[in-house]
Parts: C-alpha cells; sequence; structure tokens
C-alpha cells in the first residue's frame, strides 16, 4: 500500500484511475468491521471506493438517447476528503449522424438533480442507493432513483445502474461506467511573468511544518493539485504555460484593465463553445494597490457579443506581496513556513472563487474554517492564529456540497453569473435594523437623483460613536468584502451588489478617534469613501427610471456587523429622443465594463469606450457628461501595457496624456461652477486630487501645489472639517518629496 493512504482502511482506498496504488476491500461498508471468519472471505474484495463519477447513456426506454454524468459520494473518495452523503448527476441530450460515410456525435446538457439524503443498503458485493430526487430548476412529477452498483473480487466498483421512476409512472434506466474517483475534472493554465519567474512559483506545503496547526492534522504534502483533489476536484495543471516578458523598464505594476485585456486575450485562443471546465490564472508581481495579493480579476468575457459571455475565467496571485517575501523552494524556518502556506491559501481560495464561491462571511458563515475565508477576519473573532491553529485545509461542507454536487451551470466556469450559485444562502443582512447603542454608524449619502444613464456613486461614512479610539478596516469597497450593498428596484425586486472584482488583501486599518466634546476633531472620528455600483456581475444595477433603495451593512473585525438605514434615490427619465437611442450602445457589457473599469485602452472594451467619448460629444454640458469625462481622464491617467502575442512580451500599447487629463478635469470644474450639484464634496476632492497627481507626474510641483489650496479652500467654503483639511494640506506639503509612479 502506498504511504499515503497508510492511514486510510482499505475500504477507503482510491480507484486505480487515480494512479495511485490500492488495497483490495475485505468488507464493503467502510463503517462495518472487516470479518475473516469465513471461507469465502476473499470474495468480492473490492479495488477502490464506490464514490465517484459515472457515466453512461440511457438503455431504456430509448436507447442512447440521453445520457447520464452521475456522481456518487458515500464513502471516502481520496485521502482526506470529508464524505457528503449524496448523490448528484447532470442530464445530456445525445445527438449523431452521419455524413459521407463519416459519423458525427456531440450532446447538449439538460439539468441537473440531487438526492439530498440518499438511503445506502451495503451488501457484500454490492451496494444499493435509493432516494427522492431534487431538481434544481423547472417543474418535474415527483422523481425517486434507484441505483445499484456492483464490484467483483479485485476490481473497481460499477457499472451503475440507474433506474429513475416518476409519480406519472414513466422509467428511465441508464447504465454508467466508472470514471473517476473525483466528482469533477478542470484544466487550470498559469501563465509566469518573468520577474517573477523563480522558485517556487507554484505550492508545495508540508502540513506539519509550520506549528499553528490543529492537534490530530493528517500530515501530508499539499499542492493545489491536491487540494482540489482531496475536495474531490481532478484538477489537471496544463505542463505547457507561458512565461510573459515583463521586462519594460517603463511597466512596474498591474492594474483591473490590463488583467482584464490580458484574460480575453488568453481565452481568445480558445474558439470552442462555452461554458467549459477550464481557467486561467497569473503569476505576476504586484497589483496596482499593493497590499493585493491576489485577485479574481474577471467575472465575463466577450465571445458573440456584449454579455454573452464566459463567468469567472480569470484570476491572478501577485508573487511580490509581502506575504511572500519569505518563501523559498524547501522552507525550513516558521516564516518560510508561513510563506509557502499563504501562498497555497492564495492559490485555492482564488480558483475557489472561479468555481462560484463566495467569501465564508459573505454567507453567514464568519467563523467557517475554510479556504473561503480570511485568516485575520476568523482571527478577529476568536483570538490570535485560531485560524491556522484549527483550519484543516479545506472548505466546508456547504462548499463541498456546491463543488461536488452543485448545478452544474452555477459551477462551471461560463455558467451562472458568479455569486448566483446554489452555495449562496439569503442572508438576514438585508433585514436587519439595528436596535440600543451602536458603537460605529455607516451612512450611506448622495445627491439623491441621478440622470438617467449617470454613474450611480454613493459615500460610504464609517463614524466613531464611542468614547474610545476605535481600529477598523477602512476598505469601504465591495470588492474587498467587508461591505456588503443590498438594492431594491423600482418594482420591488432585492438584489445583492456584486463586484466584478474580487481581492485578497492586507488588512488596511485606520484609527477613528472619539469626538472631543468642543468636536475640535470633528473629522477624525470619521471615514468616508465613494463607491462605484452601476455595474457588476449582474450588469447595470440603476437601470431604469424610478426610486431605487439602498442598504449597506459593514462587516468589521470581530463580532461587529453595522447596517446603514436605507437610502433613497432617484434615477430619472431620459428627457430626449437622443438619450434613448444611445442607451441601448450604453447599457451593455462593454460600456458597463469601461465605466467599472474607470476606462480601458483594451481592444475589447472599444465600443464602450466609444461610446463614452460619444456621450461626451452630445450632451457635454450634462450631469452625465461631468461623470464620463472623469472616467475618460482616468484611463489616460496612467499607461496601458498588452501582452504581444507572438512574444508574449508586455509592451505599452497606449502612454499617459497628462495634457489631456488636465484638460478633461478642468472641463468638468468649469461644469461644477455652473452646476454645484454636480459633485458632492467628497467626488470634487477625488477630481482635484487627480489633477495634483498628474501635475506632480510631470514635474509641476508648483502648480500642483496651488491646486491644493484651491481644493482646500472650496472644501472649507462647503463646511468640511478641519482636521480633514489639514491631511489634504499635509498632502500637498508632501509633493517632490514623494517617488512618482506611473499610475
Amino acid at each position: 500500500m502506498s504511504e499515503k493512504y497508510s492511514e486510510l482502511d482499505s475500504s477507503q482506498q482510491p480507484d486505480p484511475e487515480a494512479g495511485v496504488e490500492a488495497d483490495a476491500v475485505a468488507n464493503p461498508d467502510p463503517t462495518a468491521e472487516e470479518d475473516k471468519s469465513g471461507a469465502d472471505w476473499w470474495r468480492c474484495q473490492r479495488v477502490g471506493p464506490v464514490s465517484g463519477r459515472y457515466e453512461g447513456e440511457m438503455i431504456s426506454p430509448n436507447t442512447g438517447r440521453y445520457a447520464l454524468d452521475l456522481r456518487v459520494d458515500i464513502d471516502p473518495s481520496y485521502a482526506n476528503a470529508p464524505v457528503m452523503e449524496r448523490v448528484s448527476a447532470d442530464l445530456y441530450r445525445v445527438y449523431s449522424f452521419r455524413w459521407f460515410g463519416k459519423s458525427y456525435g456531440w450532446r447538449v446538457y439538460q439539468e441537473s438533480w440531487i438526492i439530498d439524503a440518499p438511503v445506502v443498503a451495503w451488501h457484500r458485493c454490492h451496494v444499493e442507493i435509493s432516494g427522492e430526487i431534487r431538481f434544481w430548476k423547472g417543474g418535474h412529477f415527483v422523481t425517486t432513483a434507484d441505483i445499484n452498483i456492483p464490484w467483483g473480487t479485485s476490481k473497481a466498483a460499477g457499472p451503475a445502474k440507474v433506474t429513475l421512476s416518476t409519480s406519472s409512472g414513466q422509467v428511465e434506466v441508464y447504465e454508467c461506467g466508472r470514471k473517476s474517483h473525483a466528482f469533477r475534472e478542470i484544466t487550470l493554465e498559469v501563465d509566469i511573468c518573468n520577474s517573477v519567474n523563480k522558485a517556487p512559483t507554484m505550492p508545495s506545503y508540508d502540513t506539519n511544518l509550520h506549528n499553528h496547526r490543529p492537534s490530530g492534522l493528517p500530515q501530508r504534502t499539499l499542492d493545489v493539485r491536491e487540494a482540489y483533489l482531496e475536495a474531490g476536484i481532478d484538477l489537471t495543471i496544463n505542463p505547457t504555460h507561458s512565461i510573459i516578458d515583463d521586462s519594460s523598464s517603463e511597466f512596474d505594476t498591474w492594474s483591473a484593465d490590463e488583467l482584464h485585456d490580458a484574460m480575453e486575450q488568453h481565452f481568445s485562443q480558445y474558439k470552442g463553445t462555452w461554458p467549459k471546465w477550464h481557467m486561467w490564472c497569473l503569476l505576476a508581481g504586484t497589483y496596482d494597490s499593493i497590499g493585493v495579493g491576489g485577485i479574481m480579476f474577471d467575472a465575463k468575457a466577450i465571445y458573440g457579443g456584449a454579455g454573452e459571455a464566459p463567468d469567472r475565467q480569470g484570476c491572478a496571485v501577485f508573487r511580490n506581496h509581502g506575504w511572500f517575501n519569505q518563501l523559498v523552494a524547501n522552507p525550513t524556518t516558521q516564516a518560510q513556513a508561513a510563506a509557502m502556506r499563504k501562498l497555497l491559501y492564495t492559490y485555492v481560495h482564488e480558483i475557489g472563487h472561479a468555481f462560484n464561491f463566495l467569501h465564508s462571511w459573505d454567507k453567514a458563515r464568519p467563523d467557517a474554517l475554510s479556504w473561503m475565508n480570511y485568516d485575520w477576519k476568523y482571527d478577529q473573532r476568536n483570538g490570535a492564529n485560531e485560524f491556522w491553529k484549527n483550519f484543516e485545509f479545506r472548505f466546508d461542507d456547504d462548499e463541498l456540497i456546491h463543488l461536488r454536487h452543485g448545478d452544474r451551470s452555477s459551477v462551471i466556469m461560463g455558467g451562472d453569473d458568479w455569486a448566483s450559485g446554489g452555495h449562496l444562502e439569503l442572508t438576514n443582512d438585508v433585514f436587519a435594523d439595528a436596535e440600543g447603542q451602536l458603537p460605529i454608524e455607516l451612512l450611506v449619502r448622495s445627491p439623491g437623483y441621478f440622470d438617467f444613464m449617470q454613474p450611480v456613486m454613493l459615500e460610504f461614512r464609517l463614524r466613531n460613536l464611542t468614547d474610545l479610539a476605535l481600529e477598523l478596516d477602512a476598505r469601504l469597497n465591495p470588492e474587498f468584502g467587508g461591505v456588503v450593498v443590498y438594492i431594491q428596484k423600482p418594482g420591488g425586486k432585492m438584489v445583492q451588489y456584486s463586484p466584478i472584482l474580487c481581492k485578497i488583501a492586507t488588512p488596511e486599518t485606520i484609527q477613528l478617534k472619539p469626538l472631543q466634546k468642543n468636536e475640535k476633531n470633528k473629522g477624525e472620528d470619521r471615514l468616508s469613501e465613494n463607491v462605484f455600483l452601476s455595474f457588476g456581475v449582474d450588469g447595470y444595477y440603476f437601470d431604469n427610471p424610478g426610486e431605487y433603495l439602498v442598504r449597506a451593512v459593514y462587516h468589521g473585525g470581530g463580532d461587529i456587523l453595522i447596517p446603514s438605514k436605507v437610502h433613497r434615490i432617484r434615477i430619472g427619465r431620459p428627457f430626449e429622443r437622443e438619450e434613448e437611442r444611445i442607451a441601448q450602445d450604453y447599457f451593455n457589457y462593454s460600456t458597463g465594463m469601461a465605466l467599472y473599469l474607470n476606462g480601458s485602452s483594451s481592444p475589447y472594451l472599444d465600443s464602450g469606450m466609444n461610446t463614452l467619448q460619444e456621450i461626451v460629444e452630445r450632451f457635454p454640458e450634462s450631469r452625465l457628461a461631468a461623470q464620463t469625462k472623469l472616467t475618460l481622464a482616468k484611463n489616460l491617467q496612467r499607461d496601458f501595457f498588452r501582452i504581444e502575442e507572438k512574444k508574449q512580451q508586455l509592451k505599452l500599447y497606449r502612454p499617459a496624456d497628462p495634457e489631456k487629463v488636465l484638460d478633461l478635469t478642468q472641463e468638468t470644474l468649469d461644469q461644477q461652477k455652473e452646476n454645484a450639484e454636480i459633485f458632492t464634496n467628497l467626488a470634487y476632492h477625488e477630481v482635484r486630487r487627480m489633477r495634483v497627481d498628474t501635475l506632480a507626474q510631470m514635474g509641476e510641483i508648483t502648480e500642483a501645489k496651488k491646486e491644493i489650496s484651491q481644493t482646500v479652500e472650496y472644501l472649507k467654503q462647503n463646511g468640511v472639517n478641519g482636521p480633514v483639511l489639514d491631511q489634504i494640506s499635509a498632502y500637498g506639503e508632501g509633493l517632490g518629496r514623494r517617488s512618482s509612479r506611473r499610475r
């Protein structure tokens, strides 16, 4: 027996397809004791588990018309693999025909079902499984399944005979041969930037290497493939991958739009139909926000038209993050072990998002010991290092059920939108009304009225209500998972906002001081951030005129859960026929993605950027145009790099245009003079800050400091608190002493 499985009884051995040595089973029931008293005790010693994937076609009443992909989960399918006690299947319609002597065959997915509580009866040479089927979608007659899986002496289990009977009297029979011990299969390609192409590029972690671990944790070496095999997924890493030359002296960090473009380029090579079990990951150097260590950086890609694309295909891991400073190929110290463990965690976590997993706390499971939780968030609730002291390097049970047995369309890459799968439970956060004395206030505010098509930016503000200084997570953008946003649309439908990007990052905390009685420190007790909510995974959230209700919930450290009051906003109606005409180009994937990414020079988003430019030209004095000009300006504020496909080299595709940035932002400031409702104080400061940074990058430090003075004067006249003005002034004083980055 291989050492890897020495701690398992023989009934838990993987089947031969796994390429691992397996022993015969003396007793088919893994829960029963072995009995060798009889003369024929050796009969029906099974090789490997019963659990795994079976596949076959209908044998009655219509032979070959349909095919069944069956997943049986009733005994350990792999070392350290929990048993979920489920059976599930995907149904396909089979087609074939001959053309000039050549045969063609294909199948088309129909639907998926699951047996939540199968009844299992073990026998010496077979197992019988029965139960009522639950279909994920659509209306069906009550349907039961009877499954018989035999085995012979020193043979693997199978084939499975599946009989489906409906309350209407219909009976279907399938015969499914055994395919694998895994429940699903996926191919992963990992491309590597040359700047970080040094060992290790992929993790390999001895679970006993770090002292912070569960006392009974089985020792084994985990890599990405092994971690997913234990979850029931046969993840194959493509041995062929690209090395991307990112040595350009002008390039330093990756932006979201560059990552999006890189993924588009990669998947443009694959012309087959989607969805499919395939995803791509990039091992890169540094992200624009240096605290980000990993990111699921795209929710859709473009194949065949806007919004008709595969979903959840791309992720990136940033090797230069501080988490990996001590990373070496063969760890010997605790710091080196922690770095390797974090690399494994980051890969598994980000790939998990591709299977439609949200973070644990987004599913009302903040104490889950799962790959999808954050160690620091768990520790804030349970104590320092408690996550790693208790984490068994696995997904939680609900996630495993989704991964192995969830509706195919909500698991497969290119199926349902990210965050829409059956693993996501409806939480009570949306209905939560706070009672008693809260330590923190979460305020959602905005002008209240937005023109038709005008991007919706809301201010989220945290304020300390206690007499003590509070350390709080400063990242209020839903991309980091600390704030959840619910939107009630004009028709009454309630949706949760799902961002395109999902980032795993180092915590960024800020100390909010208590407000003094004389209120001289007013401003130090609060933190504000503007958040873009117009476009996300589900497309546009504010695309129809009418009244919307918005509520945000802040998930702070420990047990902090702070709901905001309901914020009302109204979206206006189009006033001109021209607005209605351009709306059909505006409310599509390409334009929405361009807005979300703060503009992009990717050829894949050309149509969206052209629509934004047309809006500026046709409605130059509107609030819509003012916001759109800022998107165009943000895009031109930074260089844009693309991968040159033939050479796999990162090249400057479009240089920054600081002069155009200054022109566009000045136009918006001129509009603000005519209409003070164009920008809130926070938005005004962001426009001025963009100009300050652009001037500083141009070497115009004196002009940049003038912008700071004008900003402070304007905001002072509009009631901004003194400590906030002091912070803005301090930023101006530091100009010229800070290094200037391309972004």
